[in-house]
Order: structure tokens, then sequence, then C-alpha cells
């Protein structure tokens, strides 16, 4: 039985280290510790932590114990993921409309939001397979650039090869998915940003 190879368990140590819920539970740990303005008190933290972050993670743990997503593997474990996020990700936009936070938590919200639409209707609707994990991967970096400087373009823009890289060596994505997800966060972002600013 031959062994896996040191590169394949690498990409997938990274792929694993940077899924969706701790892409952006980083971002907003580093907006919290740096630009506390965003938040308004620690209560708005906590929910958007909680259903952007913690509930989307949910998904993989229930997915391993849900038979019938099981059986269906990695695409079963995806799909999910991508449902846990759409109710996340709508439940805090509808807190943040209601709870009146400021326009830069309404801008992170609305941008997520839009972003799981955008994959939900390219991915089962149409067909098109976009990659959630490039789209929730360049999210966290184009915000940090954005909200704590253009020191973060640097940052994020080696992270990102590296994620492409991570992808590409376990299959689990074409160059093709990879950038239409990085499209999809920047066309998100994009609109958020007209709205609430």
């Amino acid at each position: 039985m031959s062994k896996t190879p040191w590169r394949f368990k690498l990409a997938f140590a990274v792929r694993v280290a940077t899924v969706p819920p701790l892409m952006v539970g980083g971002l907003l740990l580093l907006l919290f510790l740096f630009r506390k303005d965003h938040f308004g008190s620690p209560v708005n933290m906590i929910v958007s932590a909680c259903l952007l972050a913690v509930l989307p993670l949910l998904a993989y743990p229930v997915s391993m114990m849900v038979p019938a997503i099981r059986k269906k593997g990695r695409e079963g474990q995806r799909s999910l993921a991508m449902y846990f996020s759409a109710v996340g990700y709508l439940a805090v936009f509808v807190f943040g409309l209601i709870a009146r936070v400021g326009d830069g938590l309404m801008h992170i919200y609305a941008g997520y939001l839009f972003s799981v639409v955008i994959i939900l209707i390219t991915n089962k609707l149409l067909h098109i397979r976009v990659s959630g994990h490039a789209c929730a991967v360049t999210g966290p970096l184009v915000y940090t650039a954005y909200y704590l400087g253009w020191w973060g373009i640097a940052v994020g823009a080696v992270l990102w090869g590296i994620i492409l890289w991570a992808s590409l060596t376990t299959k689990r994505h074409t160059v093709k998915e990879f950038l239409l997800g990085t499209l999809t966060c920047l066309l998100s972002f994009g609109i958020a940003l007209a709205i609430f600013y």
C-alpha cells in the first residue's frame, strides 16, 4: 500500500485550516481587536461569530452524523455546508437590520449573504460549479485589506495562492472553479459596498 504523498497531506491540512467558518471567524477577531467601532457592542460580536462562523461550522460534524449525507461523501458535506451558511448569513443580515448595526457590519453581513445566494444559484440551479471555499477565503482577505489597511493585500495574495495550490493538489477544485469563487466574492463585496456606503 503506497503512502500518501507529503504534498497531498500538506495541501489537505491547508484546506482544513482554511475552511470558510474559520476564515470568517479570523476576520471577525481581527476587526474586534483593531476596529471595535465596527461592532458597537460585544453582543454584536457574539451574534456575528455565532451566525457567520459557528453555525456554518456545525455542518461538518452534522454531515458525519446523518447517514444519508455521510453516504454522499464530500459532495453531501459541501451541500450541507452551503445550506448552513445560507441560514446563518440570512439570519445575521436580518439581525443587523433589526439591531441597526453600523454600516461596516452591514457591509460584511450583506457581502456574505449575497455571495452565498450567488453560489447557490450557480451551483444548484445553473449547475455551474463555483468554489465556495475560494469565495469564503477571498472574503476575509478583501475585508481585511479594506478595513485594516492595504498591507492586507500582500498577505492576502500569498495566502490566496497557497489555498489555490492546496485546492488543485487535493483535486477539490479546478482553476476555473476557484477563480469563479473569487469573482463571486469580489462581486458581492462591491454590491454590498455600493448599498451600505
